[in-house]
């Protein structure tokens, strides 16, 4: 960098060149002298020096000191830090360039005593514990960084856009402590380091390739024409370089090969304190990274000898020991191993972590115990017991040894040879004839042997880096010699059995079965056998036998039993034979299913024997006439034998069942009454109706029809319509009641009696009700139960009778189509309906009475018309409620709103509002709807005066009332006109000043009141030019309310009284004195009095226009 400050002594020394001195009144630069190389424990501080001077023989103070970490300097760990008690000396750190300045206070210059004493007291530190390598300090008077390893100081000159030729010029015109300048050349990293990364700026150095593409050197400086690198991007240097990446590229100068100069990067492009190559100018952007900030100016060694006396500087360093040399072991499998390692000064201390840890050994060699892993150990160079800084890996590497994880023994009949295969954790597997010593015969994870015919041993080990498998596993090839198999011949099944191969009996490993004793073909176990000889061979170790065993088969036939379903049950009726016919037993003929049970087989092959339990133990020694055991019916269990062979026999069974017969009585007399209009003693029957009677079955299981003779019923003919029957045809029927499912009947006398009604000639019952729903249709429900105890009480008591209803004489005769809903039933013919009554004995079901007895009538609702909606005005006289066009000869009853009766005429008349209500009877007591009446009352407005509030006097006048109290109609408003038009807001704006009539009139047409309102006034300009037409100003609209008490005055614009009126008199004509008056604005005061004395004070202004 630049003197940032003139130092005093630089000042001294150049003083004789400024005032035109001899040198030989130069001042003598100071000599430093500084010793202090140490070793640093990491986090820690240490000072820099041991001993330091500064030797001046002619003066005592300086501006100031600089002490920088020259080399290993890493920016944001290392500091330099001045500690203790210094008064009269001030620090400062640089973390860019890693540089202390201690200077005087205030900018004075500072003692060599007191920067003796503080030079002392400066401490190096670094956060990090990692520090290694050297790092050397420098102490310079100047602020130009000094480098030790080559002498040379380096300073980095600010200069926004210099040129590259302009800067080496610049460069080389510098001087430091009588030392020349030049573009740095950079030949070392601690150098680079120094002018780039720790610089306080980047800027121009001294190399270029302007002489030959690509070609770069050093122009400048000791080092002027020395290559140091050749090529573009992908170069190669033959000493040091430190481009950027992708540098030097040779780009974007707009024309190939003008990048020619090297040029510190700036610190945020790549790499920190690296090289590009740019064109003379730079980027001209002042903006851009590439824009040049200033150069970097190298003292030393231009002139050989120029830096033989001169001691301005000196250096001290402090060095971290270090692992210099590490030594890992490694064992086959577990044990203890010795490791190694060498520090660069000190001692070495070994631990068992990276960090933190224990302490486990101290000293270059270190025993482990026995460990059976993988173990990290980790040393650190120490010196004076510092056990900080870093520590450096050292590997225990427990191989492991491999093993044989597994093999595969092999087979081969009778001889051959085989491949074995081992597999291994690890490593190469060797084979072996031997299972310790000898030499391996092959390598490898497979072996392929020689033909052998007998059982051979191999075995086999693995061997990794070294380590061997401890014991041989041993692999064998097996040679297999296998014998024919062993059985009885020949072998006899039942193909009920559907025998297979595989039930062929042997005695062998692994059978195999073959059709010839040649055939090379395999049968399956599950081929069904078949008449013939079979051939077996054994497999023992999967080697088949090479001879065959000859095996002779017979297959004898069954009978293939069918499916249960497809067997009948053997079904009979109960009959009376054995005396009962309820008990469930009777005589089977159980061959008769034998045909069935064949299933197309042969009779003559088979023979059945027949069994009543599953266990075949109780025979059945007559099959022709058994007699079933158990009441309805069993399982009848049978055994079908081949007669060649009894062995070969298969089982199956069906059902025998005995149907029951209905539960039917022997005899009944069915009883009817004669209604047919004919009192012959004939009439229609239904005899349908007797079937619950006569049977208690389920009707839905049973079939009953009915026949003229016995025989005809048994042999099911000549049946006979059961309805509907005239006794006439016969006296006497035959029901046949017959199960539907199995067919058995019983068969029951049906005997037909007549008899007539005993209802009075011309009896009728009428049920009578009122239409009440909303539409007059004649329709309405009836409880029919409640005639029924009427009709009952017709008939002798003590008899249990019920009474039916049907629609017609038909249907009452038949009983069929009964009216069901009794309870809710609904007329079919409107207003009036007769249905027929049927009355008959729940015992025995005796005819009582049948005929159209009873007449259902439903009379209308009232209705008539009404005008509900009516207005009562309070001044007029009591409104009249009225109804008309009844239908029919009604009465009325008419109630307000609180229920009581107030008329029972077709009309009433009311006097006050509210909702009155009026209901009609007929003369059949049914009753309308009611109909409701709403009066709203209503009347003339009582508006006065001081109902209505007038704003005037004003720009806007306007009349608001105030309707709270103006009467109980609705009303409307209108202004100076009686029929309108008339508006619900009761406000009016915009009002001229005068006589105004107000008119409220009621909505309902309850008449209209008039009130007259007054609203004062005045003109806001007049025009006195004798035209009639305003030609004087007064206040109008006033009325009879104001005296003449009241009074005008009138104002020029400066308060004069120009004119003073009695309001409603002649106006001012715009005179004063007979003078006519000029066009301007004038004021007026009115005082107001009206007939009671109260003032009112009014204020305005107006214009006289000419």
């Amino acid at each position: 960098m630049i003197l940032k400050k003139v130092l005093s002594v630089i000042i001294s020394t150049f003083c004789l060149l400024i005032f035109g001195q001899s040198w030989s009144q130069v001042n003598v630069p100071p000599n430093i002298q500084a010793t202090g190389d140490q070793n640093y424990c990491p986090l820690s501080q240490i000072n820099v020096v041991s001993t330091f001077d500064i030797i001046d023989p002619d003066d005592t103070e300086i501006e100031a000191l600089y002490i920088q970490i020259s080399t290993g300097y890493v920016n944001g760990e290392d500091s330099l830090v001045l500690t203790g008690i210094h008064p009269n000396v001030v620090s400062s750190w640089d973390n860019l360039e890693g540089k202390l300045s201690l200077s005087g206070v205030g900018g004075v210059n500072v003692s060599y005593t007191d920067l003796i004493t503080a030079v002392y007291d400066v401490v190096y530190q670094s956060s990090s514990a990692s520090v290694s390598g050297d790092k050397f300090f420098s102490f310079t008077v100047g602020d130009a960084n000094y480098l030790p390893s080559t002498g040379h100081y380096y300073e980095y000159v600010p200069d926004v856009g210099i040129t590259w030729t302009a800067a080496k010029t610049d460069a080389a015109a510098r001087t430091y402590f009588g030392l020349q300048g030049y573009l740095a050349t950079i030949t070392s990293a601690e150098e680079a380091q120094l002018s780039g990364e720790q610089a306080a700026g980047a800027g121009w150095i001294g190399g270029s390739d302007a002489n030959s593409e690509g070609v770069w050197q050093w122009e400048t400086g000791p080092e002027a024409g020395t290559v140091f690198w050749n090529g573009g991007i992908n170069g190669t240097t033959p000493n040091y370089a430190n481009w950027n990446t992708n540098e030097p590229n040779d780009c974007c100068s707009g024309i190939n090969g003008e990048e020619n100069y090297a040029h510190v990067t700036a610190p945020n492009i790549g790499t920190p304190g690296s090289w590009n190559d740019l064109p003379n100018t730079g980027d001209a952007s002042p903006s851009s990274p590439y824009h040049p900030q200033g150069y970097v100016v190298e003292y030393g060694d231009l002139i050989p000898g120029d830096l033989d006396n001169l001691n301005i500087s000196a250096s001290t360093k402090i060095t971290t020991p270090s692992i210099t040399n590490t030594f890992n072991a490694e064992i086959c499998g577990q044990g203890s191993m010795t490791l190694e390692a060498t520090a660069s000064n000190g001692m070495v201390v070994w631990f068992d972590a990276l960090t933190g840890g224990n302490q486990v050994h101290t000293g270059t060699i270190f025993t482990t115990p026995v460990l059976t892993v993988n173990t990290s150990y980790y040393v650190l160079a120490s010196v004076n017991g510092c056990l900080e800084g870093e520590r450096t890996q050292v590997t225990a590497t427990v191989k492991p040894i491999p093993t044989i994880t597994s093999v595969t023994d092999e087979l081969v009949c009778n001889q051959g040879s085989a491949t074995l295969i081992a597999t291994s954790s690890a490593g190469v597997i060797n084979w072996y004839n031997v299972s310790t010593g000898g030499i391996a015969i092959a390598t490898g994870t497979s072996f392929t042997t020689p033909v052998l015919t007998a059982t051979t041993i191999y075995y086999v080990d693995a061997t990794e880096f070294g380590c061997t498998t401890t014991t041989r596993t041993p692999v064998t090839l097996t040679v297999q010699h296998t014998p024919a198999p062993t059985g009885n011949s020949p072998q006899t099944f039942c193909d009920i059995d559907n025998a297979t191969v595989g039930d062929l009996r042997v005695t062998g490993t692994d059978i195999l079965w073959y059709a010839t004793n040649t055939d090379t073909t395999l049968l399956s176990s599950t081929d069904l056998l078949t008449n013939g000889t079979y051939y077996a061979t054994q497999t023992e170790n999967t080697c088949e036998s090479t001879s065959r065993l000859a095996i002779d088969v017979t297959i004898f036939e069954t009978i293939v039993p069918l499916a249960a379903i497809d067997i009948p049950v053997l079904e009979t009726c109960d009959d009376d034979l054995d005396g009962d016919y309820t008990n469930g037993v009777t005589e089977f003929d159980l061959t008769s299913q034998e045909s069935i049970l064949l299933n197309g087989m042969s009779s003559a092959d088979f023979n059945f024997t027949y069994f009543t339990d599953i266990g075949y133990s109780n025979l059945i020694a007559n099959p022709l006439t058994f007699q079933n055991t158990i009441s309805g019916g069993q399982t009848i269990y049978v055994r079908m034998s081949n007669n060649a062979d009894s062995g070969c026999f298969t089982d199956t069974s069906f059902n025998i069942q005995v149907n029951p017969l209905p539960n039917v009585l022997a005899s009944k007399v069915f009883k009817n009454c004669d209604e047919d209009g004919t009192p012959d003693g004939f009439t229609d029957f239904n005899l349908n109706e007797v079937n619950s009677i006569i049977t208690s079955e389920d009707m839905t299981v049973v079939n009953i029809t009915f026949y003229l003779s016995p025989l005809d019923a048994e042999q099911d003919v000549n049946q006979v319509n059961a309805s509907p029957f005239n006794n006439q045809t016969a006296n006497t029927v035959y029901a046949r009641v017959e199960f539907a499912n199995t067919g058995c009947y019983r068969v029951s006398t049906i005997n037909l009696e007549v008899s007539t009604t005993s209802f009075p000639l011309g009896y009728i019952h009428e049920l009578e009700i009122c239409d009440t729903d909303a539409i007059i249709d004649g329709i309405a429900e009836f409880d029919l139960t409640s005639a029924s105890t009427v009709f009952i009480s017709v008939f002798p008591t003590g008899q249990n009778l019920s009474v039916h209803y049907f629609h017609n004489l038909s249907d009452a005769q038949l009983e069929q189509n009964e009216i069901t809903n009794v309870s809710n039933y609904e007329n079919q013919t409107p207003f009036s309906e007769t249905l027929f009554v049927r009355v008959e004995s729940d015992d025995n079901g005796e005819c009582f009475g049948i005929g159209p007895h009873l007449l259902l009538t439903v009379h209308p609702r009232p209705e008539f018309q009404v005008d509900q909606d009516n207005i009562f005005c309070l001044n007029g006289s009591p409104i009249t409620l009225s109804t008309y066009n009844p239908n029919g000869n009604l009465t009325y009853e008419w109630m307000d709103e609180n229920g009581a009766v107030i008329g029972n005429s077709p009309t009433v008349q009311v006097n006050e509002g509210g909702e009155y209500s009026v209901i009609a009877t007929s003369v059949f007591n049914c009753e309308s709807f009611p109909e409701t009446f709403k009066v709203v009352e209503s009347g003339i407005s009582d508006i006065t005066i001081e109902d209505v509030t007038v704003v005037d006097l004003s720009d806007n006048n306007t009349i608001t009332i105030d309707t709270t109290d103006i009467g109980i109609g609705d009303y409307e408003f209108s202004l100076d006109n009686e029929f309108g038009p008339f508006q619900d807001n009761p406000f009016f704006d915009h009002v001229h000043s005068g006589d105004r009539l107000l008119f409220v009139r009621d909505k309902n047409g309850c008449g209209t009141k008039e009130l007259p309102v007054f609203v004062l006034g005045f003109p806001k300009f007049f025009t006195p030019n004798g035209d009639t037409y305003n030609d004087t100003w007064n206040i109008r609209g006033l009325g009879n309310d104001y005296t003449s008490n009241s009074t005008i005055r009138i104002y020029d614009r400066y308060g004069k009284l120009i004119k003073q009126l009695i309001p409603g008199v002649s106006g001012w004509n715009g005179t004063f004195n007979g003078e006519t008056l000029s066009g301007d604005d004038y004021w007026f005061v009115a005082n107001l009095v009206d007939t009671s004395g109260n003032l009112k004070i009014y204020k305005g202004h107006f214009s006289l226009v000419r």
